[in-house]
């Protein structure tokens, strides 16, 4: 019964992950900082609030990006739906004790793979990003975080911990791709703390810019 309702659960959430998606008008803006970047030999750090992950995950599909899903049960209906949509899984988190998983991050970017996540995940605070996000970017040398900010015309914002939104049908939606940013192999605990504020008002600034293409 557990195999059941667990797969269950992961094909409800893969409906409605495609349906949303298929049927959200999505205007994108960024993609050539994604080309140039790549053009200059760098690997990419995607990240994107746990809320806001719906249209990401699917818009990122089959580029053969890494994503971290959790090791709890939702990170297992997560994880499903990500390999399912062509995406590559690691589980753990950015959270204190998840060292394994960020070492094989790291070790991924080391051999040039790009990664995406959600740098408030899994449980939050909500909007504040966990400085396992920015030591990532420190320890594989030549990589960049990319802010990822999403907006909605209209949406349902379900009351969980991360405000999880979930776009109307046939609604405008906008996915923004923000500035990089550099994190230094030499970074110390203050300059590492700077650079995690930085990626919190990047995000900030990302879905600020989202919600005015909207407009």
């Amino acid at each position: 019964m557990k195999r059941i309702k667990t797969y269950l659960v992961y094909l409800a959430a893969l409906i409605l992950v495609v349906v949303t998606n298929l049927t959200l008008r999505l205007q994108v803006t960024g993609e050539e900082k994604i080309k140039r970047l790549k053009e200059q030999g760098k690997k990419l750090i995607f990240v994107f609030w746990h809320g806001k992950m719906l249209v990401p995950i699917y818009h990122f599909r089959r580029r053969g990006y890494y994503g971290l899903a959790s090791r709890s049960r939702d990170g297992e209906y997560i994880s499903r739906v990500l390999k399912k949509l062509g995406w590559n899984v690691v589980r753990g988190s950015t959270s204190r004790g998840s060292v394994r998983a960020l070492l094989k991050l790291v070790k991924l970017l080391r051999q040039g793979e790009d990664v995406a996540i959600t740098p408030d995940g899994p449980r939050g605070p909500r909007h504040e990003t966990k400085l396992g996000t920015v030591y990532l970017a420190k320890k594989s040398s030549n990589s960049v975080i990319i802010p990822v900010g999403v907006a909605f015309n209209n949406k349902k914002v379900i009351n969980s911990w991360d405000c999880f939104n979930l776009p109307y049908p046939f609604t405008r939606g906008s996915l923004c791709l923000g500035d990089p940013i550099e994190v230094s192999s030499e970074a110390d605990g203050a300059e590492l703390e700077a650079k995690r504020e930085e990626v919190d008002d990047s995000l900030q600034a990302a879905f600020r810019e989202a919600e005015e293409l909207l407009n």
